[in-house]
């Protein structure tokens, strides 16, 4: 009873919500930790602590480190310039404005962007919250946020440590599962002319959002930091075919929203639909292959998908102005080039390394 109980938990730990469960469990072990050690420290505030470990708590140890990093910068920025602003003009409304003012300007002149709200939130609550000494106020602030960085570094490194490189897998999964869903949803205006806009809005912002993640995974895997051998890392390659894939489905969108009749694309309706059932296999088959580190997948169905589209469609190349309006040919031209184009990106996808 106790083996498929254990298996059951390692597989929804891998799942969604066991993810969240994992991150959530780290914050709150880095927060106890925090606060612990603060009051054994005897520190005045402990929560400025709580909050460093809780802000910069990420998915893995290179994005917790950066994080950590832009906040030490915002942290340190902030408290000398309340401190400067504290000895210089005293505890007011000139002092807090352009303590505030300088503070987010100079980070984001020197480049710290993510650091910058934060560096005009620790110089207000120098000036407006500290009692005899504004250095030896700033002084602890930052202290206490360091510790809190520490803490959330030593947490995710031996707390269900996730690399950058297993991360990055289960991110390319889930673009992958969605380019999936938003693809099914403009073939299918495409050969009906509905569309679900508000389910298709959803997954572009997801989409987006999963793709930024994978950029900066990206950056963390380049940078060495994963525990995958070079070996079985993920092909660099795969960063360019995704989103090649997502602007290719957003141009699908554009023109099967735009065209003013659907007459021409029912010609190829079987041999396009035929292409989308295998192309939409084909992404989630690839999304489990990532995940589970298949190194080589097979989807010989997409090559003759591809093949008998492209057959039918070259009858189509003596098409008369007089039969269709140019306007219309040349949107179906384009939709139907975007969509063999993703069918060739994903069996690119297949040929290298995952």
């Amino acid at each position: 009873m106790v083996l498929p109980t254990l298996s059951n938990l390692k597989t929804w730990a891998s799942t969604s919500n066991g993810i969240l469960a994992k991150m959530a469990l780290k914050m709150a072990i880095a927060s106890v930790l925090a606060f612990a050690i603060a009051k054994w420290w005897h520190w005045e505030y402990p929560f400025y602590a709580v909050i460093a470990a809780i802000i910069v708590m990420s998915s893995t140890h290179g994005s917790t480190l950066l994080l950590g990093f832009q906040r030490l910068i915002g942290t340190a920025i902030g408290a000398i310039g309340g401190a400067i602003f504290a000895v210089m003009l005293g505890s007011n409304v000139w002092s807090l404005g352009l303590s505030v003012f300088l503070t987010i300007f100079l980070s984001n002149y020197w480049k710290f962007t993510e650091a910058a709200k934060l560096a005009g939130y620790i110089s207000a609550i120098v000036i407006l919250n500290y009692n005899a000494s504004p250095w030896l106020y700033a002084w602890r602030r930052f202290l206490e946020t360091l510790l809190g960085i520490v803490i959330a570094l030593l947490v995710n490194h031996f707390i269900f440590p996730t690399s950058a490189g297993a991360e990055l897998r289960r991110c390319l999964s889930q673009t992958l599962t969605h380019l999936e869903q938003f693809y099914a949803l403009v073939v299918d205006c495409a050969f009906t002319g509905s569309y679900d806009r508000a389910t298709a809005d959803e997954l572009k912002i997801s989409i987006n959002s999963l793709l930024q993640q994978k950029n900066e995974l990206w950056k963390e895997v380049r940078q060495g930091q994963t525990r995958e051998p070079v070996e079985t890392r993920i092909n660099e390659a795969w960063e360019f075919l995704v989103g090649r894939i997502w602007q290719h489905i957003l141009t699908m969108e554009h023109t099967v929203l735009v065209r003013e009749q659907d007459t021409l694309w029912q010609i190829l309706s079987i041999e396009l639909s035929q292409l989308a059932r295998e192309t939409r296999s084909a992404m989630l088959t690839l999304a489990d292959a990532v995940t589970s580190y298949k190194s080589h997948v097979f989807l010989p169905e997409i090559e003759v998908a591809l093949t008998d589209a492209t057959k039918r469609f070259n009858h189509l190349q003596q098409l008369k102005q007089e039969d269709y309006p140019i306007n219309e040919i040349l949107r179906f031209f384009t939709f139907f080039y975007t969509m063999e184009e993703v069918g060739r990106k994903l069996q690119r996808m297949t040929n290298i390394s995952s």
